[in-house]
């Protein structure tokens, strides 16, 4: 990581990451801890620089078409379906997710986005927002920062994350659809209430929430307790979103199988991860 404030491609005098001891940073923290706490989801709109995002959209368009795409079917959970419960349970409920993804050895070394990346204030930012420290950078070369590519007809139906959290930034909007949707802290570590979970995906919205993201947005988001989806993107406009990422131990990577499905190949490193993996089993 480097300390080197990007001047270039943050608006910093709106968002001064590097400027923990300011009233405009601490402003921005409370802001963010309060959306988080509120409904485990928070929205800093305008976070990129225009011209920051015009340079990371022209890399994105030229990167789409190399994404892996995969068309598959979970339930909420992404676990396998189990016949001994009732039919409309739901970890029954089976929908199609259709997408795909840029893998982040793609991305030139001279995207703007390294340079977010590799920022320490932005990562510290992180950790206080979240209240999650320390925090590492996701050392998966393929799985790090790569970007998500949704063309029209493509969704993401209703599911829980089984990370901590996620930090998208939106590249490009599409002309419909591509909706962010969410119903907050629907399930706890103690209760995964199943029946509010079956209201939701049966179409009831009481507890739905809707996010319209707008290019150069950062979303701060805390999945694993929300239920949330992406709507069907809709015209002919594709959606690319970024997700830098980050986890708690450092030197960690996808497992084989996972990365194989998303990023539709696999590197030594995540190899030789799986052995490492095998051998600890073992033991």
């Amino acid at each position: 990581m480097h300390d080197q404030v990007p001047e270039g491609v943050v608006d910093l005098d709106r968002f001064p990451l590097h400027a923990s001891d300011t009233p405009t940073y601490r402003e921005l923290l409370a802001y963010c801890r309060e959306e988080l706490a509120e409904d485990g989801c928070c929205s800093v709109p305008g976070f990129l620089r225009p011209e920051t995002l015009a340079r990371i959209a022209t890399e994105a368009t030229a990167l789409a078409p190399q994404a892996h795409r995969t068309s598959t079917w979970h339930n909420p959970y992404f676990a396998p379906d189990d016949s001994s419960l009732p039919d409309d349970h739901p970890r029954r409920s089976f929908q199609e997710r259709t997408n795909g993804f840029v893998c982040t050895d793609l991305i030139p070394e001279t995207s703007d986005l390294w340079t977010l990346y590799g920022w320490r204030a932005m990562t510290v930012f992180l950790e206080e927002a979240f209240g999650i420290a320390p925090l590492h950078r996701y050392a998966d070369p393929l799985a790090s920062m790569p970007f998500n590519v949704m063309r029209p007809g493509d969704r993401f139906p209703w599911h829980f994350d089984t990370n901590e959290f996620t930090v998208t930034l939106m590249i490009q909007a599409p002309e419909g659809g591509g909706l962010f949707e969410y119903a907050p802290d629907i399930r706890s570590t103690e209760d995964e209430c199943y029946e509010a979970v079956t209201e939701v995906l049966a179409g009831d919205r009481t507890r739905v929430r809707t996010l319209e993201l707008h290019p150069g947005d950062m979303q701060l988001f805390k999945g694993r307790f929300t239920l949330h989806r992406v709507t069907e993107v809709t015209g002919s406009r594709e959606r690319y979103v970024a997700i830098p990422s980050w986890a708690r131990q450092p030197g960690m990577v996808g497992s084989l199988s996972r990365t194989k499905e998303i990023y539709g190949r696999v590197l030594p490193i995540h190899q030789q991860q799986a052995s490492v993996r095998a051998d600890a089993l073992v033991d």
